[in-house]
C-alpha cells in the first residue's frame, strides 16, 4: 500500500547509479541536484510539454514536474496538428527540450538531504493514447498510481534484483517507455542509459556500454531487426518487449541466441502494464499481483494500480481471475464459417514468413466483395503470390488478406505503432494505378 505520499526518489542513497550517460554513472545525488534545479525553473507553471529526447534530461524534466507541480504532458508524435489539439488544452503548457533542460542543470553538487515527498494523489502526468484505433486519448496518472505500477513491474521481473542496468529502444513519452526507464529510476532504484538506440548495432552498442546485470526493453519490429542483422548482444539478463505481438518464433530465436530470457507485456495507456508472459514457454498471460479479471461481455480489469475498473478492448479467453489468453482487439476478430482470428494473430503470421520485414493486417475502409482483411507488407525478395501460398499454410486459407499489397514501408511512429489514419493513406496510395507493387 502507497502511503499519503511518497519520496521523489525511492530509496536514495546519494552515491548509487541514477542513470548513465556516455558510458558514465549519473549519481542520484547529483541526479536531485538536477531535478532541484530544473524544478525552481519550472515554479508558477501548470504544465509542461516534456518533449526530450535524452532520456536522463527527460527524467530530469518528469521529476521536476512532479516536484513543481507542474503537469507533465507526454505526446506520443510531435506533429504540429497533434501538438495544437494538446495546447488547446493546456493554454499555459511550456514546451521544453533537452537544450532547455541542459542549461538548467544543476550546480553538479551532490544532495544528501532526502527527496520530497510528493503527494499520493497529485495528477503529475498525462499520457496520450497511440491513435492506432482513431484520435489519441488523454490519460491522467497520479503519482500514487505510477508508483503502485512501477512495484509491480519490479516485482514481477525483477523480484531479487537489488540493481539492473536497462537499455530501452521506446520513447518516453510512451506509457510503455515511461514505465521501464524512467519511473523504475524513480520508485525502483535501477538506472537507464540516456541514449534511445534505433539501429540493431545501436541496440547492441547500448548494451555493452553498460555493466552487468542488463535488461533490455524493446519492441517486436526492433528484436525481430537485431535477430535479422544477428548482433551480438552482450549477457543479457532478460528481453522485454511490447507495443505489439510477439511472434513466438521471434522469441524462440533471441532466447537461443542471446541465452536470455524473452518476456511480453501486456498493457495500454489507459491501464500501464499490467500482465506478462514468456511466450516461448507459455500461450496464456498472467496479470500483475494485485489485479485480477471480471468476467463480462466486455472484461473488466481492476486493482492494483488503477484508481477505478477499466473496460478493455480486447476479446479474452479467461482461464482463471488472474490468467487468460488474448484473442485480439473486439473490433478486430474475424469470424468466417464458425471459424475466428484476430488482425494481430494474422499480422504475426505474415511477419513471421522468412523474407517478411514488416507488414500489417486490416479492415479496409470500404468493405470488399469477400469480406476479407487486407495487407500492407514490406518484403522486397517476395511476390505476393508466394506470400499467400505461405500465409494459407500457417492459418486458414479463408483469412488469407486479399489484396495482399507490397510497399516500400510501414508508416510506424517512434514507438513502432500504426495509426489507422495513416495506414489507410500508404494503402490508397499503393492501390493507385500507377504506384501499385505488382509481384
Amino acid at each position: 500500500m502507497v502511503d499519503s505520499s511518497t519520496p521523489l526518489i525511492a530509496d536514495y542513497h546519494p552515491g548509487r547509479p541514477f542513470a548513465w550517460r556516455d558510458g558514465e554513472p549519473v549519481p542520484a545525488g547529483v541526479a536531485l541536484a538536477d531535478i532541484k534545479a530544473v524544478a525552481a525553473a519550472l515554479s508558477g507553471r501548470k504544465a509542461l510539454f516534456n518533449l526530450c529526447d535524452d532520456r536522463y534530461l527527460f527524467t530530469v524534466a518528469f521529476a521536476a514536474g512532479c516536484w513543481a507541480n507542474a503537469l507533465n504532458l507526454l505526446p506520443q508524435t510531435r506533429q504540429p496538428v497533434a501538438l495544437t489539439r494538446i495546447r488547446e488544452r493546456y493554454p499555459d503548457a511550456v514546451a521544453i527540450d533537452d537544450a532547455w533542460v541542459a542549461a538548467r542543470l544543476g550546480a553538479r553538487s551532490p544532495i544528501a538531504d532526502p527527496p520530497p515527498r510528493i503527494a499520493a494523489q497529485q495528477a503529475v502526468a498525462v499520457v496520450f493514447t497511440s491513435g492506432s484505433t482513431g484520435e489519441p486519448d488523454p490519460q491522467l496518472k497520479r503519482w500514487r498510481d505510477l508508483a503502485i505500477g512501477s512495484n509491480l513491474l519490479r516485482q514481477r521481473f525483477f523480484p531479487e534484483d537489488r540493481a539492473m542496468n536497462i537499455v530501452a529502444s521506446v520513447p518516453p513519452q510512451h506509457m510503455y517507455g515511461l514505465e521501464n526507464s524512467v519511473l523504475l529510476a524513480l520508485h525502483g532504484g535501477f538506472a537507464a542509459a540516456s541514449a534511445r538506440p534505433f539501429m540493431p548495432w545501436q541496440i547492441a552498442d547500448a548494451l555493452a556500454g553498460l555493466p552487468a546485470p542488463r535488461t533490455l526493453f524493446t519492441t517486436p519490429i526492433q528484436l525481430k531487426a537485431c535477430l535479422d542483422a544477428a548482433v551480438d548482444l552482450p549477457r543479457v539478463t532478460r528481453i522485454i518487449s511490447a507495443t505489439a505481438p510477439l511472434a513466438i518464433e521471434h522469441a524462440q530465436s533471441a532466447e537461443r541466441r542471446w541465452q536470455t530470457e524473452v518476456y511480453e507485456i501486456y498493457g495500454s495507456s489507459e491501464t500501464g502494464s499490467i500482465a506478462s508472459r514468456r511466450p516461448a514457454a507459455e500461450t496464456s498471460w498472467q496479470l500483475y499481483d494485485g489485479l485480477c479479471v471480471d468476467p463480462a461481455a466486455q472484461p473488466v480489469v481492476r486493482g492494483g494500480q488503477l484508481p477505478e475498473p477499466v473496460a478493455l478492448e480486447d476479446a479474452l479467453e479467461l482461464i482463471d481471475a488472474t490468467r487468460f489468453r488474448l484473442i485480439g482487439r473486439s473490433a478486430d476478430l474475424l469470424k468466417v464459417a464458425g471459424k475466428r482470428i484476430s488482425l494481430a494473430e494474422l499480422t504475426a503470421a505474415l511477419l513471421a514468413i522468412d523474407g517478411v520485414d514488416d507488414a500489417v493486417v486490416f479492415n479496409p475502409p470500404e468493405a470488399s466483395a469477400s469480406g476479407r482483411p487486407t495487407a500492407l507488407v514490406v518484403a522486397p525478395g517476395c511476390s505476393t503470390r508466394a506470400l499467400g501460398a505461405e500465409l494459407a499454410r500457417r492459418v486458414d486459407p479463408v483469412f488469407v488478406p486479399r489484396p495482399l499489397v507490397k510497399v516500400e514501408q510501414l508508416p510506424r511512429n517512434e514507438m513502432g505503432k500504426l495509426a489507422r489514419a495513416d495506414v489507410i493513406d500508404v494503402w490508397r496510395a499503393a492501390r493507385s494505378p500507377r504506384s501499385m507493387v505488382r509481384g
